[in-house]
């Protein structure tokens, strides 16, 4: 069948170079609408859930509003994980779904399954809010807002008038953008009206702050009215009670006494001011309004990037002069210079395998087929992952990369050995036309790219069983590679053809063969002499370094990926859980001056607490440093990021968390936890939790190689505790829950209305006076009305004093935690934790009840190195399987199959060289060596099998059969080694984990390939005649073939 379809091909040569023309152009269309970004999509679907509870303590927000939730959720189809965070006021669920989910579906299932959890939320806690779809890595972009008066400084009216127009206009305008889900806001003034209540005029007015609420939240109302009607016309009533400005709230009565009036402004300060802060952020030392942009998972991150920058350059042209607008962070210029450098050495190497072919061939047509063969394949293979739905980033690339060898190795079979053919028919005088010599030339390797594609597609098969988020990261990588082997092997054998029939009969056949090609089999010819003489000599070597190598591999360290070459670096510095947000800016600060003058530093941003709709619910102990490092800086990286942990070491009693942004969303995804490592440690007790977490930081600290060691700060921190006496309070005809909300009022504040302003709304709060916030004396003494219009202190009906209480309480499935966590650095990760677990568990005793999970990239490792052995181990066996049923002859499937171990030693080498440590990309380079070094045994053995069974005697079996498939073997060794030369030596951004892949691919190419050449013609040399299959092989072979075709 596919014989007609050849000759069918050969006949009607000009359709389908037209036909390729077409589909050539079409495709350089589609790419650029390709979606493009860093690494494929790796985050598992998720969705966040936040509820506010003002007022309530840690404790009673894990157990009034967490604890509900998660047991609402917990069943929800698809959840792999449920994890959440109980802080003062606010509970945050984080539910994990498997990758196969919907992120719509998950939405919905868990929209469904909250409705079960509100009713059982206690009063006065805020309906639990999905927070927008995005994904861990969704940060697009974020820019710093900094203002500058006459003075050159900020002042607080200026950054509340900017913060102003941040929300009102900036944020807007950002969700407007396509691809954009949430926008969060850190620093400057929230504008907000205060009523700030004087403690002691309430006193002298014998006023209640309940009775201050009232009138504050009456005094902004606007009164329906109803329709006025008349007998033809209809017009709406209106009761205009809002306030309009500051005066008129100042104006509001609280109540009437003898005709005279107890105004808002009698008893409070009535103000425009700012409200409490629970998150700020500067800019190289200066206050600053941080505006961080996230998008939605299903679109591209350079969309959106290129239409955010487009919204921020319509929005400064309105801004006032004075406010400048920085981009701090731009996930996109990571992107870019992944992409780019990828790119580069894609083509650097289609260049280099090209030059490869010139000597090797020294004739303009056969080259033109075999490049044309080459970059129609590439194409071609593009096209095909923009069918699949495939993006483009540095992994599909990649795979494009190490397929360059596999693409012209397809070429290099089918044009040297049609050109060969050509030759000899010349030097016999011409017997038959380039046509058929054209058409038998594809016939004759049909087979044999048939068996190598099958080849390909089982060997990579392993990649396409990695599970969790090594699986996302290298899959698209398996099917790029895939899409170029079996496009390769298709195009070979229709596309080549017609190629072929246009340029070849007119071309002038050389009876020589090129220098190069001549120089080679010279060299090649002593050697294989060599070889053949001392079979025992080359066998032995060969063994040697086999068995040498594999056992080096235990002594390699082993890491999940290579460290990311990021420029921005996201960096956290936790501070004692009672520090205040002042403070943790100024740690910030103090970072900031450190590195400000240095140019190996573009600059330093502060992000410090919590933005409003941040999932994070980070306590104002914790603020996020962002340096971003300079071209200078780049240079010596290592370096670079050493003073920068000097910078944060600074900080007496903070914890520095050092790493670049996709580093710690990969960690975070893997664990939660965003760091390389983590312990978590689970049970029921917080003292008992710490204790043990205190134990396991101890053990960590003297493990070498760990860095930026710290444990969850999950403790007993002061508190102001006001404890109702129910008796008392009953007699005075009060419930717990109205003193509640008067001291919540009085020391939280209350929003008790929106004030409407130029279409923009601010909160109106009551609140006491700061002064009168900070002494218990005054609290004791708030005035609070009884049911028969009595006035006691606040004293009389409770206790008003100092206590301690947990700062945060974190769970994982609905168990407590405590995480140490840790980074590494020096030294591999997987060694560092063996090290760890063997010191805790000879170190440190469990209670019953606790327990201990190791988490993080080692894990992920670990679990995909076992998968790839296992699967490789099926793989190796379905491929000798597969052999056998082709060669007929178990001899002859071992020569083939021999390939394989000898493959391992030259990617050993060069891991030990560059390092000594193995990554999953070094083991996805171990698989794509086996394929190619199994494509070169099939080559030689089949070869040989064919001379055998031609009746050859066995010397020149072997000596022309290797000589035959010299030319090939060693430009499909040179073409794919040399082709991943610039990932090897160049390295950089978006190369991170090709690079460690194309070593491994690179060292074992050369060696295999050279030892190859010489141990199969020892063994045949040696053994002779048993390797060979029986006599019937041919019409066996012939006949199973046609079959699997």
């Amino acid at each position: 069948m596919l014989g007609n379809i050849v000759q069918w091909v050969i006949n009607r040569r000009w359709l389908v170079v037209l036909a390729a023309v077409i589909v050539s152009l079409w495709t350089v269309y589609v790419i650029p609408k390709m979606p493009l970004d860093v690494l494929p999509a790796f985050a598992p679907p998720q969705v966040e859930i936040q509820t506010e509870a003002p007022g309530l303590a840690p404790e009673e927000v894990e157990s009034l509003v967490t604890l509900p939730i998660e047991s609402a959720i917990n069943g929800t189809p698809g959840v792999t994980a449920v994890r959440s965070s109980s802080a003062a006021g606010i509970s945050v669920v984080r539910t994990v779904f498997g990758w196969s989910t919907d992120i719509y579906q998950a939405r919905q299932l868990i929209t469904e399954r909250l409705q079960q959890a509100v009713s059982k939320l206690p009063p006065g806690v805020e309906p639990p809010q999905m927070s927008p779809t995005t994904s861990p890595v969704g940060l697009v972009v974020q820019y710093a807002f900094t203002v500058a008066d006459s003075e050159k400084s900020a002042t607080p009216n200026s950054l509340m008038a900017a913060r102003r127009i941040v929300d009102w206009q900036v944020t807007n305008r950002l969700l407007a953008v396509p691809g954009v889900s949430q926008v969060l806001v850190f620093g400057g003034d929230e504008r907000q009206f205060q009523v700030l209540v004087d403690p002691v005029k309430l006193a002298a007015f014998n006023i209640t702050l309940d009775q201050v609420t009232q009138a504050t939240r009456k005094a902004n109302v606007n009164a329906a009215g109803g329709f006025f009607i008349t007998s033809d016309t209809e017009k709406l009533i209106r009761g205009i009670g809002r306030i309009e400005s500051i005066e008129d709230l100042q104006k509001s009565t609280i109540v009437s006494r003898n005709g005279t009036p107890v105004r808002l402004q009698d008893v409070a300060d009535v103000q425009i001011g700012a409200a409490l802060k629970r998150g700020d952020g500067s800019f190289n030392g200066k206050p600053a309004i941080i505006v961080m942009v996230n998008k939605q998972p299903s679109f591209d991150t350079p969309t959106v990037s290129r239409a955010v920058e487009k919204a921020v350059a319509e929005i400064k042209v309105g801004l006032p002069k004075d406010i400048k607008v920085t981009t701090t962070f731009r996930q996109d210029s990571y992107i870019e210079s992944s992409v780019d450098n990828v790119t580069s050495s894609l083509i650097q190497g289609s260049i280099i395998a090209a030059i490869i072919l010139i000597p090797f061939l020294l004739n303009w047509r056969i080259l033109t087929v075999c490049l044309l063969d080459f970059f129609l394949t590439l194409l071609f293979g593009m096209l095909v992952l923009s069918w699949l739905g495939v993006g483009l980033n540095t992994m599909t690339l990649g795979g494009l990369a190490v397929a360059i060898g596999t693409a012209i190795d397809d070429a290099i079979v089918y044009g040297e050995n049609t050109y060969r053919r050509l030759r000899e028919n010349k030097a016999e005088g011409d017997p038959f036309t380039p046509l058929e010599i054209i058409f038998e030339g594809s016939q004759e390797v049909r087979d044999s790219l048939i068996g190598a594609t099958v080849i390909g597609i089982i060997v990579f098969s392993p990649i396409f069983t990695l599970p969790g988020i090594e699986g996302k990261i290298f899959t698209p990588m398996g099917i790029a590679y895939l899409a170029v082997v079996v496009v390769s092997s298709l195009e070979s054998l229709l596309v080549s053809p017609a190629l072929c029939a246009i340029l070849l009969p007119a071309t002038k056949v050389s009876q020589r063969e090129p220098w190069l090609a001549r120089f080679c089999k010279a060299i090649y010819s002593a050697c294989l002499n060599f070889s053949m003489k001392n079979p025992l000599l080359i066998m032995g070597t060969a063994t040697v370094l086999t068995v040498a190598s594999m056992l080096v591999i235990p002594s390699f360290g082993r890491a999940f990926l290579p460290e990311f070459q990021e420029q921005t670096m996201v960096n956290t510095l936790l501070s004692y859980p009672t520090v205040s947000l002042e403070v943790s800016t100024k740690a910030g600060h103090v970072v900031e001056e450190s590195l400000k003058n240095d140019k190996r530093f573009t600059f330093i941003q502060t992000r410090a607490g919590r933005a409003a709709g941040d999932s994070d619910a980070a306590g104002v102990n914790l603020a996020h440093v962002d340096v971003e490092i300079s071209k200078l800086g780049m240079e010596d990286r290592q370096e670079s990021l050493k003073v920068m942990r000097k910078a944060f070491e600074k900080i007496p009693g903070a914890a520095a968390n050092i790493g670049g942004f996709l580093q710690h969303r990969m960690d975070e995804v893997l664990s939660g936890v965003r760091s390389s490592i983590a312990v978590k440690i689970f049970g029921s007790d917080l003292a008992e939790l710490r204790k043990i977490g205190q134990e396991v930081e101890k053990q960590m600290a003297t493990v070498d190689g760990v860095v930026d060691l710290q444990l969850e700060p999950q403790l007993p921190v002061p508190q102001i505790q006001i404890k109702f006496d129910r008796d008392a309070a009953s007699r005075y005809g009060h419930t717990v829950g109205d003193l509640s909300e008067t001291s919540e009022t009085a020391l939280n504040g209350k929003v008790v209305s929106k004030v409407l302003e130029n279409q923009q709304s601010f909160d109106l709060v009551v609140w006491l006076k700061p002064e009168a916030r900070q002494s218990l004396e005054t609290i004791r003494n708030l005035l609070i009305d009884t049911p028969n219009n009595l006035k006691i202190p606040l004293a009389s009906i409770a206790k008003i004093e100092q206590g301690k209480g947990p700062n945060t309480i974190n769970r994982e499935n609905v168990s407590r935690l405590i995480v140490v966590s840790a980074n590494a650095k020096g030294r591999d990760i997987r060694s560092i934790v063996t090290e760890i677990e063997a010191k805790v568990k000879s170190n440190v005793q469990l209670s019953t009840g606790y327990f201990i999970q190791y988490a993080g990239q080692f894990e992920a490792e670990e679990r995909a190195s076992k998968n790839i052995l296992v699967f490789s181990g099926i793989a190796f066996v379905a491929i000798t399987v597969l052999m056998y049923l082709s060669v007929k002859s178990i001899a002859s499937t071992a020569m083939i199959m021999i390939n394989l171990p000898i493959a391992l030693v030259g990617g050993v080498i060069a891991v030990a060289l560059t390092g000594g440590v193995i990554s999953i990309a070094s083991l996805v380079g171990f698989v794509s060596l086996f394929g190619v070094a199994t494509r070169n045994g099939l080559l030689l053995v089949d070869n040989y099998n064919t001379k055998y069974a031609e009746g050859m005697p066995m010397k020149e079996v072997i000596v022309k059969g290797s000589m035959e498939r010299l030319n090939a073997i060693l430009m499909t060794a040179l073409t794919s080694g040399l082709g991943l030369a610039p990932m090897v030596f160049q390295g950089g951004s978006g190369q991170e984990l090709l690079q460690p892949l194309s070593i491994v691919v690179f060292g074992g190419l050369f060696t295999s390939t050279a030892i190859t050449l010489l141990v199969l013609p020892a063994l045949y040399a040696k053994f002779g005649k048993h390797l060979f299959p029986r006599k019937q092989y041919s019409s066996e072979q012939n006949s199973l073939n046609s079959t699997l075709v």
